[in-house]
């Protein structure tokens, strides 16, 4: 047992940071900041472990979708090595892990986990059926395809490894005190950069009334996190369902030497727990649990009627268990989110609020990872990994404060837990929350829309179709249909299924690694973008204005480029964190010497802004942020005969020539009665202007460009369009744009990026910025790891990310996004290499040198590298030079 805190009265009157929860995360995270130095105490309501944490099933598998998930499960992986050396605790088995694929798509799948393995040096083994019975004999295989096999996959025990981190955090000076409620959460109020009020921790309070000072607290309350974030009033998107596995007896051939096994098809898993096994999986109609605060090592009665639908995934695959008896049966509750993915990070609205819950039954496998990152988000200032996916605040505020919203979210991604991952499904659920005010001329349109941060922005269009590719309210695939409809858990029920719904059948037609349906349509967008014009609709885009006197001050100390430039010029430039890495990439408009406008990507606006708000509250600029996201409408024109629209209908107000409008400039217009900014700017490589207008007039110029567009088009044969993302995303490719979060990140300084330009020039001044000793040191020194830019020689092969790439026979490096280009007809990737370790930095000329392959399950393909953009290098149409 740990020597715990035994009494309230010896708890500490101030610590940096207070750790809420004792469970695998809660541990985690108090291990990992003291180790750093933080003075820190763990409380823990009950016990450590109660919760979610004692009946966890503990597997961890290496090969993830996500580089980043690696990362974290090796870290996990390597801290529960260590920390039994370190404390003779043990908490780790490796037994491997055993994926089984009933299709070929799911095998496919597979086939790229392994790819992406390699790069990070787990051995892994595809296996045909035949070879299956060599590493598990139970596993049935009369309908398997094949399975892949890591053999340093493993089992950690709950109790073991958060006992592990309590000692050696003990060791480090660590208190922990269970059976110490948290009553409150103190706050005092201060005056964010936008003008509103928020609030920062300043100490918490237990349920016996001593207050410990704090700047920090850790919400790792699991299940129970929304009951700590609510005693400052806020609300997060996490739901608690009921979550079952059940022991079998003992089985005939069972031993602990067996693998853990995964069959995503049947949506369970099948793991090895000495000579029984531990059967579970995701059902399609999860119970939700209201949840009670007393609650700790309790389990609820198993509903077979739910269960029974992993049961037959599990008698299917391993039929020894329709013999065995039933050793027990463990139901508990489990905490998950609207996506299947965590929330780690700060609050956008509590300052020193940081959480570290919603785990969606993987807080086991990301726990040492995650306590890690969080103690250098506290320590640093920013994770040293991409934890955007997790970030708290990727979430619009309007949606998470929709209880509904969240629910149903959260039931879709827990029904799909296990579903292939497709780079081109949608989300059927918690649709049309957030809609630009064009959306329903678009819909008439035959817009196809996808969710983006809670938004219904374009994808496709599909003309013919019309308003019948409208979304749906959510059904719940019908789950709930022998229940009555009645959501279990929830007092409420669902809609009847749709008996037709022609948005679902166009997404299922997109769920494919081949070429998607839509391929065509989006050819043909992408067609009218090259040789006429394209009317895109980006309202997604975060739009907000930067005021004040230090309004110029700020953005400069901000933003790796200059931006005390000269009125209406337009700066696209990164932001980064104090080591370099890029927190943001955006454009900056200016529009006065004490007012300028930022257009930053729908994605990420909520992060940006949180970004923007804290480096001017922290250093006292005289400065504030207005967002006017909502209230503004942003529309694209694009191409080579984008200016011939544009002047038709603001002609009479600016002139659009060259030498009048310059790429990379702005202008504010007065247009039907409103203020107006034109920018001169392109995301696909074209010549072409955005229109940021206020919504009121937006429906109205949006129908006079289209309008116009039909005259061009019988007037003259110029092709005028509308588009949508996929085609953005095809032509952005194209021409080497970078995508935050896709292939840029906190982690990825602006020349490891390939985007040295957004700071060289500044770097040439003595202008002080964020990053700027760690950017000097790299365009002195180069770097080892760099963004490089390939295209596939074969034209059939499609990409999806997370390959690797090889150059001259070494696996260097893994595509971090990719396109296919329409225009120059091949997949595009582009992903990160290293240097050899005798190299001092990379150079172009050893980029140019290398043969390149990418690695697309386990077949290579040959690629081509470009030193610049695939498509218009030399930048000529961005100028408005075309050939004829």
């Amino acid at each position: 047992s740990i020597p715990t805190t035994s009494t309230n009265s010896s708890l500490p009157s101030s610590v940096d940071v207070v750790v809420i929860g004792g469970g695998s995360l809660g541990a985690s995270v108090l291990y990992h900041l003291v180790k750093r130095g933080v003075s820190a105490i763990l409380l823990e309501k009950d016990k450590l472990t109660s919760g979610t944490t004692w009946h966890s099933a503990g597997m961890l598998w290496r090969l993830r979708p996500s580089d980043v998930d690696i990362e974290l499960h090796a870290h996990t992986r390597n801290m529960c090595i260590e920390l039994e050396k370190e404390t003779g605790i043990a908490s780790w088995t490796q037994n491997g892990g055993l994926f089984i694929a009933n299709n070929n798509e799911r095998f496919s799948e597979y086939k790229r986990l392994q790819s992406l393995g390699k790069y990070f040096g787990i051995d892994s083994y595809v296996l045909a059926p035949s070879e299956v019975h060599t590493v598990h004999p139970l596993v049935a295989v009369d309908d398997v395809v094949g399975a892949l096999y890591s053999p340093g996959d493993g089992t950690i025990d709950p109790t073991g490894i958060v006992m592990a981190y309590a000692k050696a955090a003990k060791t480090l000076g660590a208190k922990i005190s269970e059976n110490t409620a948290v009553k409150s959460i103190e706050t005092i109020d201060f005056q964010l950069a936008n003008g509103k009020m928020s609030r920062k921790i300043v100490s918490v309070t237990t349920n016996t009334n001593q207050t410990i000072k704090t700047k920090y607290v850790i919400n790792a309350a699991g299940a129970w996190s929304n009951q700590i974030s609510e005693m400052v009033g806020v609300e997060i998107p996490v739901c608690a369902t009921k979550h079952a596995f059940v022991l079998t007896e003992k089985l005939p051939g069972m031993h602990s030497g067996l693998p853990n096994v995964r069959d995503h098809d049947l949506s369970i898993y099948l793991k090895t727990q000495g000579d029984s096994m531990a059967i579970g999986g995701y059902e399609q109609n999860p119970e939700f649990w209201k949840v009670s605060k007393d609650f700790s090592f309790g389990l609820f009665d198993l509903n077979w009627d739910t269960f029974d639908q992993n049961l037959q995934g599990h008698l299917k695959r391993c039929p020894a268990i329709k013999t065995a008896g039933i050793k027990s049966t463990v139901c508990g509750p489990e905490s998950f989110t609207p996506d299947h993915k965590p929330l780690v990070g700060e609050d956008a609205n509590v300052r020193g609020l940081v959480y570290a819950c919603g785990f969606n039954s993987m807080g086991m496998m990301l726990g040492g990872g995650i306590g890690d990152q969080v103690a250098r988000k506290i320590c640093d200032g920013s994770f040293s990994v991409d934890l955007f996916a997790f970030d708290p605040n990727r979430f619009h505020p309007t949606t998470v404060q929709n209880r509904q919203w969240v629910e149903d979210r959260s039931h879709e991604s827990y029904a799909k837990t296990y579903s292939i991952v497709y780079p081109y499904d949608e989300s059927l659920s918690g649709r049309n929350q957030r809609k630009s005010v064009l959306h329903d001329l678009l819909l008439e349109r035959g817009c196809v829309f996808q969710q983006r941060h809670g938004y219904e922005r374009v994808g496709w269009f599909e003309p013919k179709l019309g308003k019948k590719v409208e979304v749906l309210p959510y059904d719940f695939y019908g789950a709930y249909k022998d229940n009555g409809f009645q959501i279990s858990g929830l007092e409420r029920k669902t809609i009847a299924p749709h008996s037709s719904y022609l948005y679902y059948k166009l997404i299922e037609k997109e769920c494919t690694f081949g070429l998607p349906a839509s391929h065509y349509k989006v050819s043909e967008e992408v067609f009218a973008a090259r040789n006429g014009v394209i009317i895109f609709d980006q309202s997604y885009f975060g739009k907000i204005y930067v005021e004040g006197k230090d309004a110029q001050k700020a953005l400069n100390y901000i933003c790796t480029a200059k931006v005390d430039k000269d009125i209406g010029s337009v700066s696209y430039t990164a932001m980064c964190n104090y080591k370099g890495g890029v927190e943001a990439d955006l454009t900056v408009s200016k529009l006065g010497n004490e007012r300028f406008y930022i257009a930053a990507g729908g994605n990420t606006v909520t992060h940006d802004i949180l970004w923007v708000s804290k480096i001017i509250e922290e250093n006292k600029f005289e400065a504030k942020l207005v967002d006017k996201s909502d209230e503004m409408t942003l529309v694209s024109v694009q191409g080579p005969y984008s200016r011939n629209l544009m002047n038709t209908i603001f002609g009479s107000e600016c002139s659009f020539k060259n030498e009048d409008f310059p790429f990379s400039t702005c202008k504010e217009i007065t247009f039907m009665g409103k203020n107006v900014l034109l920018i001169r700017l392109t995301f696909i490589g074209e010549m072409g202007w955005e229109i940021h207008m206020p919504n009121d007039i937006a429906k109205n110029v949006y129908l006079k460009l289209m309008e116009e567009g039909e005259k061009l088009e019988k007037t003259k044969g110029i092709i005028v369009r509308n588009g949508g993302y996929r085609a953005i995303d095809s032509m952005s490719a194209e021409k080497s744009y970078r995508h935050w979060h896709a292939d840029l990140s906190n982690a990825d300084t602006p020349f490891e990026a390939n985007i040295g330009f957004v700071a060289t020039q500044k770097l040439k001044s003595n202008i002080n910025f964020i990053g700027r000793e760690v950017l000097e040191k790299q365009r002195d020194n180069g770097v080892k790891r760099k963004l490089i830019t390939l295209t596939l020689d074969d034209k059939s092969t499609i990409l999806h990310g997370r390959e690797g790439i090889w150059r001259n026979g070494k696996c260097v490096g893994y595509v971090k996004s990719t396109a296919f280009g329409h225009t120059i007809g091949r997949t595009i990737a582009y992903g990160y290499v290293k240097c050899p370790e005798d190299m001092e930095k990379i150079t172009n000329e050893w980029l140019e040198q290398g043969s390149y392959e990418i690695d697309d399950k386990s077949v290579l393909h040959k690629a081509t590298f470009h030193l610049k953009a695939p498509f218009d290098p030399n930048n000529l149409r961005v100028q408005g030079i075309y050939s004829s």
